[in-house]
This record gives C-alpha cells, structure tokens and sequence, in this order.
C-alpha cells in the first residue's frame, strides 16, 4: 500500500470473492446495494463501477479515477475482506466532514447487509436527504428515540417507538461517529442507515441522512413502508436524495 494512502475501510463480509467481485462489478447486483433509489441511479453506477474503474479481478482490485482503490483478500469459503484505500488528506486537514468517506462507509455496510442477507433478491428503498437535525435543545434524533443507540455496541438489541404508537426493533449492525446501522425486523429483513452531517458543514444545525433498504415487497407493501417511514422522520427540510459519493471522474 502506498504511503500516501490511508485505509478508511477494513472488513470481512460473509461471501467467496468471487460473489463479491461481482457485486462490485455488475450492474444489476451492485443496483442490490448501493446508494438508493432514485431516477439517475442507473447511469450512476455505470460511471463510477463501469466507465471510470480500472479493474483487476485477479488481483481483486477496483482503482478509481481520483485515487480511490477497493482491493478484495480472499479468505476461504464464505469470507472475503475488503478495504477501501483513499489518498490521504491535504497537509492542514484537522477533520472537517468528508462525504466521500462516509458516502463510501455507509455503501460498503450495505453490501455487506446485501450479501450475508439477502444475496441475489432485489431491493428497494425509501430515503431521505438533508432532513434538519434541529437544535440542541430540540434534537431530532433525540425526538425519533435515536440519539442514544451510538453508545450500545455493535450485535446490541434495540426498540425504537414512534410517535404514532408503533414500534421498530432489531440489532445494531454497524455504527461509526456519524453513522448508525441498524436492522430493522418488523416488516421482513431491512437495513435502515442514518447518517448525520456536522452543523460545521451543513449550518445551522446540522443534517440527517436517513436510508431504508428493503428485500422482497411488492409495491403496496412497499408504499406503507414509505408513508410509515417518511411520516417518522418528517419531511420539513429535504432535499432530493440523489447522491452521496460524487462522479469518480
């Protein structure tokens, strides 16, 4: 690995290499688990996985225009380990709010999510972007019962109530400092990511990014799952949930 590279990503996913490799490489599969639905969603993931990749698969690595790599280490049957290698930041960075990081963490988890659970199905989602984080006397996500689920670990079990008398629960899939993974068991097999924006890069609060994957609905299900979801997280201040990793052009 190159000096200059940092490694922002290091897992293990429950999948050979090979289903892996394709899930980062196919069209059809990677649409399983990346990003979220929306009308550009397709030619999204043709730029950056098919046009603008320099791709090894027999050295299991994907390098990305700007310097991006996702190098894959087989490690037996069903476990292959993953890295996201990015350039290290400019002389001066004290940690400002990097979205290509955590656009590349929170996509990562959900092809995690995807291949251990729900390996060949196809997904849909409901999501929302830019939703307010309110101030600090008013939290959003203290409001929706989540501010507090950062500080269980990993594997933990959770309940959440909403405000409409319903509840949601499951286990704690993944949680970094500004992102919650969390699955969801009420209504199948779901992986819901929040993922918050510091008030320093989205003033005056703050923002939420809120991502629901869903496995297996056909579209009434899946039109209560968005009225429930979206009537939960409100939608005073969103904006379009398009894109989260820019163009690697």
């Amino acid at each position: 690995m190159s000096e200059n590279r940092r490694v922002l990503v290091d897992m293990v996913l429950g999948a050979r290499a090979d289903a892996v490799w394709a899930a980062l490489r196919e069209p059809d599969q990677i649409e399983r688990w990346f990003g979220w639905d929306y009308d550009g969603l397709a030619a999204e993931i043709r730029q950056i996985f098919v046009d603008d990749v320099e791709a090894d698969q027999q050295a299991g690595s994907l390098a990305f225009p700007d310097g991006d790599r996702i190098v894959l280490d087989p490690q037996g049957d069903d476990r292959t380990g993953l890295r996201v290698l990015r350039n290290e930041h400019p002389a001066g960075y004290v940690g400002e709010y990097d979205p290509i990081d955590e656009g590349w963490i929170t996509f990562t988890q959900q092809l995690r999510f995807g291949l251990e659970r729900h390996r060949g199905q196809a997904r849909r989602t409901v999501s929302a972007l830019g939703v307010g984080l309110g101030p600090q006397d008013d939290p959003l996500l203290a409001r929706l019962g989540i501010r507090l689920l950062g500080d269980e670990p990993v594997g933990s079990r959770y309940t959440v109530d909403r405000a409409d008398g319903t509840q949601f629960g499951g286990e704690i899939f993944f949680q970094t400092d500004l992102q919650l993974g969390l699955t969801v068991e009420q209504e199948g097999d779901d992986l819901l990511v929040i993922a918050r924006t510091p008030p320093s890069s989205a003033p005056p609060d703050g923002a939420a990014m809120f991502v629901l994957s869903t496995y297996g609905q056909d579209d009434a299900g899946h039109a209560a799952t968005e009225e429930r979801w979206t009537g939960w997280w409100g939608n005073a201040d969103v904006t379009p949930a398009q894109r989260q990793v820019p163009s690697h052009s």
